[in-house]
């Protein structure tokens, strides 16, 4: 980090960075169970009690949704559509799962490389849960968002939410 915090600019650089890389760490680690599991247990679940083909399709959606979110908030702009995916069971695939993965992690370079120097801090949107969020709001949850589910699915609690 730079050690002088008034130079805004490049210290919210480094903090977005440190945010999409630390997003990053925890997806990496749900893509690595994926990848460990068979296909007959990645795509068990219910609505009520999701697996973790589910889990990760979840995840990666909301990812990308948030980190969207964040940046067109902080842009000035308006937020989009913002709402829970429930994924069924049913509609969960190793290729889909991977697509996804794709696709948050180009959006997280996005976020990094269009994230504003002077973000717009009064822009709100309500997320689900808790309520009205500006930009910082929407993307701090990120990481805590994979820690969360996949501490539940470790100490056997429903991921469903």
């Amino acid at each position: 980090m730079v050690e002088d915090p008034p130079d805004r600019p490049e210290w919210l650089r480094q903090t977005i960075r440190l945010l999409v890389d630390g997003t990053a760490i925890e997806r990496d680690k749900l893509l690595a169970r994926v990848e460990k599991l068979p296909d007959t247990s990645l795509l068990a679940g219910s609505d009520d009690d999701w697996g973790l083909g589910q889990v990760a399709t979840h995840l990666l959606i909301v990812e990308r949704g948030s980190a969207l979110t964040g940046l067109r908030l902080a842009q000035g702009g308006p937020p989009g559509r913002t709402g829970q995916p429930r994924p069924a069971a049913s509609d969960v695939s190793r290729a889909g799962i991977r697509s996804l993965a794709e696709k948050a992690a180009a959006t997280a370079e996005k976020l990094v490389l269009e994230f504003p120097a002077e973000p717009d801090l009064g822009a709100t949107a309500r997320h689900p849960y808790y309520g009205d969020l500006n930009c910082f709001g929407w993307l701090l949850m990120l990481p805590e968002h994979y820690r969360a589910h996949l501490l539940a699915l470790d100490q056997g609690r429903p991921s469903a939410l």
